[in-house]
C-alpha cells in the first residue's frame, strides 16, 4: 500500500489488527509489562516511518494496533488483589453502592425475587449482583449503600459452544462475582446526596411506569417502557417470541434504531417550523444527551448513540463514505477504552449492522430499484443489516428470520409510532396527565395490533429458519465475498478471471460438490455430547449417519428458566441437530426431564422413552396438560428392552418399577450404549442399594468405556463395588457450578482416581465431547 493512499482501507485495517491484538490476548495471554513496551517502540517505529513517506507504514501501525489491542486487554483483566471476585467461596459481609434501580426478576406471589448491581466499598472492589427474596419492593435508590450477609460466588454461565457467555457479559459490565442474600436481612443506608442525577432519573422512570400501569395492562406497560428506555422485566412471553422470530426483538432495547427515530423526527419538526441547520443540529444534540441521560448513559446505550447517529448521517445526509469513516474511528475509540467491548454480542450486532447499512445501502438500492421508495427503503436498511449480521446470526441464535422483511415494513412503522407517541407523552405528563393517559391508552391499543400482525407473521411458513454455524474460516470467507462485490475494481477482476478460467473454476466447483456429498453420506464417528445444563443431566448421542438422539434435557426446580429453550435448542442447533428421533429419560426429575418441553416447541422429537412414572408426574414438570400432544409421543421402557439406530445399541438394563413414589430416584432407569467396542452407561440419578440390584441383574453388562457418574457425583450413588465392575476409562459428572449439595463428593472422585478413570466434569470443563470410531476414542472438552 502506497503512503497516503486508501485512507479507509488503512482505519479499517487498523481496527481489524486491534480486534486481532484483543482476541489472541484472550487466548495466548502475554504479560503486560511486554506489550507496552512493544507498543512503545512501534510506536517511536510508526512515527520514524511516517515521517519518511515509508511505504511500510501501514505494516509498522497494524502492528502497533495489534500490540495496543494486547496491552489494553492484559490491562481490562487484571484484577486488584481486593477485588471481590478474588474472594469466591468465602461468607463476608459487603456494603456496596447501588448503580442503578433494584430489578425485580420474578413475582411468585409470595415473594419478590429482587436483585440489586453494588460497586464494593473497602476494604473490596469491584462490581457485584446481591439477590435477595423479600415481600416488598425496595426502597432503595442509586447511591444508596446496602449491606448484605452472604457467600459470595463467581458469575457462572452455561459452557457450551454456540450461546451468549454471561460471565464474560458479566465482567464487561464490571460484574465480577454475586451474592444470594437468602433468608437474613440486608441494611440499606440511604444517602440522598449521592449519585442525585441517577436517583432522580430513577423517580422520573418509576413515574413513567406507574403512569403506564394506571391505564393499560402490566405487560403491555412493559412492553412499550422497554421500547423507550430498554429491558425485558416484565414483557409477556409470547410478545417476545413473536418479535424474536419476525426480527425485531431489538426494538425492547434502546439500539441505534431508537436513536435515529428520535432524530428523523426532531429534523422534520425542524423543517416544519424552518429552524435554521445549526439550531435544529443543536436541539438535535440536546435531546440525544437528555435521552442517553434518562436511559441511564449505560455502556449499549452510549453505543447505540454513536451507532444510531452514523446511521442517520448515512440516510439523511447522503454523506455515506464519511459516516463510514466515522464509523472505523468509533470502533477504535471504543475498544481502546473498552477492549472487552469486542466479545460483547450488543457491540458486535450494532456494528455489523450499521456497517451493512453504510456499506450495502446503495448497492441494494440499486438492486431494488424497480420498487416503489417506501418498500425499497426499508428492504435495503433490512437486507444490507440482516446480512452483516449473518455470521454472528449463525453462532449466536443459529436461525434468521425470513419474516423481518415483512415485519420491517409492516410492523415496524407502527412500533416506530407507539415510540414517538409514548415519548411524547412523557413530555405531556408533566402539564396535562389526563392527555397523556390518552395517549397510552392509544400506545397500548396499537401495542395489540402490532402483536397480532407479527403472530400471524411469526406463524408463516418459513418465517424463521435454520442457519448452519458458520465456522470462523467460514465468516471470513462470507465477509471477503462481500468485499469483492461491493468493490468494482476487485468485483471485474474476480469476474475476469473467472472468466478466463472458467473451465477450471467448473472442475473446481464440481469437485467441491463431489466432496461435499461424499462427505454428508460417507460413515462419520459416533458422537456422544455430554452438555453443560447446570446442576442437572443432558446428553446428545450422533450417530455414524447424523441421527440424533437425547438422553435426559435437564432443567432447574423451582425456576421459571427454560434449560430446553435456552441451553438445549441452541446446543443442538450448533451442531446440526434440526430432528430428534427419540429422547431417553431417566427419571421424573426437573433437572433431568425438565427440558423436554422446551426442546418439543422447537425441534420435531419422533418418540420420548421414559421409566414407569405416571404421565401426569411428567405433564407437571412440563407445565402442560396430560392429554397434551407431546404426552402422545410418551412411552415407557421395559427391562431388558433394546434399540437400534443406525448400528448403535441402547441397551435398557435397568427400569424398576415405581415403590417409593416419594423417591424417583430410586427408578432412574439405567441405559448403556453400545458401538462397536465403545461404550457408555447413563446411570440417572441410581442410589447405591439399586446399584447392587443391578449388579446381581446385570453384573457383567456394567462395564463400560465411559461412565456417566450417578446422581451428579453424589456420596449416595457410585459405590466402591459399582465402580469396580464398571470400571470405565472416562468419567464424566454432570453438576453445576458452586452447588449448595456439595456435588461432587470427594469420596466418589477418590474412589474413580483409584481406577485411574480419567474425570471431566461439567461445572469447569463445560461441555464434554467423546468422538469415536468404535475402536479409538478423542475427548473434547470446551474447556481444557
Amino acid at each position: 500500500m502506497r503512503y497516503g493512499q486508501h485512507p479507509l482501507y488503512m482505519l479499517n485495517f487498523l481496527l481489524l489488527c486491534l480486534s486481532l491484538g484483543i482476541i489472541t490476548a484472550s487466548m495466548l495471554p502475554i504479560p503486560i509489562s511486554i506489550t507496552a513496551i512493544a507498543s512503545v517502540l512501534f510506536f517511536i517505529a510508526g512515527i520514524c516511518a511516517a515521517r519518511k513517506k515509508s511505504s511500510y507504514t501501514f505494516l509498522i501501525l497494524g502492528l502497533l494496533f495489534l500490540s495496543l489491542g494486547n496491552c489494553r486487554y492484559a490491562f481490562d483483566t487484571e484484577l486488584p488483589p481486593n477485588n471481590i471476585g478474588n474472594l469466591a467461596g468465602q461468607t463476608k459481609k459487603i456494603t456496596g453502592v447501588l448503580q442503578n434501580q433494584p430489578t425485580i426478576l420474578k413475582n411468585d406471589g409470595s415473594f419478590l425475587h429482587m436483585r440489586y448491581e453494588l460497586s464494593a466499598l473497602p476494604p473490596v472492589s469491584g462490581g457485584y449482583y446481591l439477590y435477595t427474596r423479600q415481600k416488598a419492593p425496595s426502597s432503595a435508590q442509586a447511591g444508596d449503600q446496602i449491606t448484605a450477609s452472604g457467600k459470595i460466588r463467581k458469575i457462572s454461565s452455561y459452557k457450551n459452544p454456540g450461546r451468549i457467555d454471561n460471565t464474560l457479559q458479566a465482567k464487561i459490565n464490571g460484574i465480577h462475582a454475586y451474592m444470594a442474600a437468602g433468608k437474613t436481612e440486608i441494611t440499606i443506608d440511604s444517602r440522598p446526596n449521592d449519585m442525585r442525577l441517577l436517583k432522580k432519573i430513577g423517580q422520573l422512570r418509576s413515574a413513567v411506569k406507574a403512569s403506564m400501569e394506571k391505564v393499560m395492562p402490566a405487560a403491555d406497560a412493559a412492553a412499550v417502557f422497554a421500547m423507550l428506555f430498554g429491558g425485558y422485566v416484565g414483557i409477556d412471553p409470547d410478545l417476545l417470541d413473536t418479535f424474536t422470530t419476525t426480527g425485531i426483538v431489538h426494538i425492547l432495547s434502546v439500539s441505534g434504531s431508537h436513536i435515529t427515530l428520535l432524530a428523523g423526527t426532531i429534523i422534520m419538526l425542524g423543517r416544519f417550523l424552518h429552524l435554521r441547520r445549526q439550531m435544529t443540529i443543536f436541539i438535535l444534540t440536546v435531546c440525544i444527551g437528555i435521552y442517553a441521560i434518562f436511559c441511564g448513559l449505560t455502556p449499549p446505550v452510549i453505543r447505540s448513540a454513536a451507532m444510531g447517529m452514523l446511521s442517520y448521517m448515512a440516510f439523511a445526509a447522503g454523506r455515506e463514505s464519511q459516516a463510514r469513516y466515522l464509523l472505523s474511528l468509533v470502533g477504535i475509540f471504543m475498544l481502546l477504552i473498552a477492549p472487552l467491548l469486542i466479545f460483547n454480542i450488543s457491540f458486535q450486532l450494532s456494528f455489523a449492522a450499521t456497517a451493512g447499512l453504510l456499506y450495502t445501502a446503495s448497492f441494494f438500492s440499486q438492486k431494488l430499484s424497480f420498487l416503489p421508495r417506501f418498500l425499497a427503503v426499508p428492504s435495503s436498511i433490512t437486507l444490507g443489516a440482516q446480512f452483516f449480521c449473518l455470521p454472528f446470526l449463525s453462532w449466536y441464535f443459529h436461525s434468521i428470520s425470513l419474516s423481518s422483511l415483512a415485519a420491517n415494513i409492516i410492523a415496524v412503522p407502527l412500533v416506530e409510532i407507539i415510540i414517538i407517541a409514548a415519548l411524547a407523552a412523557v413530555l405531556i405528563s408533566m402539564l396535562l396527565p389526563f392527555l397523556a393517559s390518552v395517549i397510552f391508552v392509544f400506545c397500548s391499543l396499537l401495542l395489540g395490533l402490532v402483536y397480532e400482525i407479527t403472530q400471524l407473521l411469526a406463524k408463516l411458513p418459513g418465517s424463521s429458519i435454520y442457519l448452519p454455524y458458520l465456522t470462523i474460516p467460514g465468516s471470513i470467507f462470507y465477509y471477503l465475498c462481500w468485499f469483492i462485490i461491493l468493490n468494482d475494481r476487485w468485483f471485474r477482476f474476480c469476474k475476469q478471471t473467472l472468466q478466463v478460467h472458467r473451465y477450471t473454476c467448473i472442475i473446481f466447483l464440481c469437485l467441491s460438490i463431489t466432496a461435499l456429498l461424499y462427505d454428508n453420506f460417507q460413515e462419520h464417528d459416533l458422537a456422544v455430547h455430554f452438555i453443560d445444563v447446570g446442576q442437572g443431566d443432558a446428553a446428545l448421542v450422533i450417530t455414524p449417519h447424523q441421527k440424533a438422539v437425547m438422553i435426559d434435557t435437564g432443567g432447574i426446580r423451582d425456576s421459571d428458566y427454560d434449560i430446553g429453550k435456552n441451553v438445549d435448542v441452541p446446543y443442538l442447533y450448533h451442531y446440526g441437530v434440526t430432528a430428534l428421533d427419540g429422547i431417553f429419560l431417566s427419571h421424573a426429575h426437573a433437572d433431568h426431564a425438565g427440558g423436554t418441553s422446551g426442546i418439543s416447541k422447537r425441534i420435531p422429537i419422533t418418540k420420548i422413552l421414559t421409566g414407569h412414572e405416571s404421565r401426569s408426574e411428567y405433564a407437571s414438570i412440563w407445565h402442560i396438560s396430560p392429554q397434551s400432544d407431546i404426552m402422545e409421543k410418551t412411552t415407557a421402557v421395559t427391562e431388558n428392552q433394546t434399540f437400534t439406530l443406525d448400528g448403535v445399541k441402547f441397551i435398557v438394563l435397568y427400569a424398576a418399577p415405581i415403590v417409593n413414589p416419594a423417591d424417583n430416584n430410586e427408578t432412574s432407569v439405567v441405559i448403556k450404549i453400545v458401538y462397536k467396542n465403545f461404550s457408555v452407561l447413563f446411570t440417572g440419578d441410581l442410589p447405591a442399594e439399586k446399584e447392587s440390584e443391578l449388579l446381581k441383574k446385570h453384573g457383567s453388562d456394567v462395564a463400560c468405556t465411559v461412565l456417566k457418574v450417578a446422581h451428579h457425583g453424589s456420596k449416595t450413588s457410585s459405590s466402591e463395588a459399582f465402580l469396580l465392575k464398571a470400571r470405565p476409562r472416562w468419567a464424566v459428572i454432570s453438576v453445576g457450578a458452586d452447588n449448595s449439595y456439595g456435588h461432587p463428593d470427594d469420596g466418589v472422585l477418590t474412589r474413580l482416581a483409584a481406577l485411574k478413570t480419567s474425570v471431566y466434569r461439567t461445572d469447569k470443563n463445560g461441555a464434554v465431547v467423546f468422538y469415536t470410531d468404535g475402536q479409538k476414542c478423542t475427548v473434547v472438552p470446551y474447556n481444557n
